[in-house]
């Protein structure tokens, strides 16, 4: 994670999100005086709430860790799905 100061990030603000939204990086923020804040693109927000939200499906992240071992030709075609 990237880190820049409240002063900096104010000056070169568009760089800055430009940066975050096409490296897909987060970039913390720090202020001398108040709370840090985190910037980031929206589709990388998008797919951590996707990444929180499969976590709370119980059984779901095992599911997802065991299909990542099958080896790809163990799987079903995609000629073979009824879509």
């Amino acid at each position: 994670m990237r880190e820049t100061t409240a002063n900096r990030f104010r000056q070169h603000l568009k760089p800055e999100v430009d940066r975050c939204i096409e490296n897909h990086e987060v970039l913390r923020v720090t202020r001398r005086n108040g709370e840090n804040f985190i910037v980031l693109g929206e589709e990388d927000w998008h797919a951590m709430a996707e990444t929180v939200y499969l976590n709370q499906i119980p059984g779901m992240a095992e599911s997802i860790q065991e299909a990542a071992r099958e080896p790809l030709e163990d799987g079903t075609s995609l000629e073979d799905l009824e879509w």
